[in-house]
């Protein structure tokens, strides 16, 4: 678990002031606590935890030397520059049933002959949290042209401690044929300019002999 410094943001500083200096806003929220707890961050200290981390991953939270184990809910970029706006946590309780998703990582992808063609990135479930994962790893290697996975076939769907949010019959990927389909239009066209080259051929060989 990955375990990140920080500290009780100050009120007298609004976010926009602090983003200007370098400092992510955040916040701390959950049944355990009172209130919620306003918090910051370094900038680098954000850009260590998504290195390896997304929404769904527990992270130890050290706000001013008291840990609190929780969940990184949401991820806010400002929509033009794409930068780390805000980071939204839910303290974690041991007794607590919390709904949460988990990523979907691929992998042998290059394994496969066809096209991987993907309809869902993360799957969502509820559990306590010493069943909670935030990544899902799919191996990819002997799948063939036509194959498919679905939400049902994750060994997550077959975990007594989770409850997936998703339905199982929900695909998750299907393997296509990455061969080209020759259009048919255009060997109809193909076909129509070659019997109106015969034709003509015909047309001049008749006016020849006349």
């Amino acid at each position: 678990m990955f375990t990140i410094k920080t500290e009780v943001r100050s009120k007298d500083k609004k976010p926009n002031q602090l983003r200007r200096e370098g400092i992510i806003p955040g916040i701390l929220y959950g049944r355990s606590l009172e209130s919620p707890i306003s918090i910051q961050f370094s900038e680098s200290e954000v850009t260590r935890l998504l290195k390896n981390n997304t929404a769904g991953s527990k992270v130890e939270l050290n706000i001013n030397g008291e840990k609190h184990i929780s969940l990184l809910r949401e991820v806010d970029y400002t929509p033009a520059s794409n930068k780390v706006e805000h980071l939204s946590f839910q303290a974690l309780q041991a007794d607590e049933v919390i709904e949460s998703v988990a990523m979907i990582v691929f992998e042998n992808r290059d394994n496969i002959k066809g096209l991987l063609q993907q309809s869902l990135s993360e799957v969502t479930y509820r559990a306590l949290p010493k069943y909670m994962v935030d990544r899902i790893e799919i191996d990819l290697d002997g799948l063939e042209i036509g194959d498919t996975i679905r939400v049902g076939d994750l060994e997550l769907a077959k975990d007594p401690n989770v409850e997936l949010i998703n339905d199982p019959d929900t695909v998750i990927a299907t393997v296509l044929d990455s061969t080209p389909v020759m259009d048919q239009d255009a060997d109809d066209q193909d076909t129509l300019v070659e019997d109106s080259s015969t034709d003509a051929s015909t047309d001049t060989g008749d006016e020849t002999e006349a």
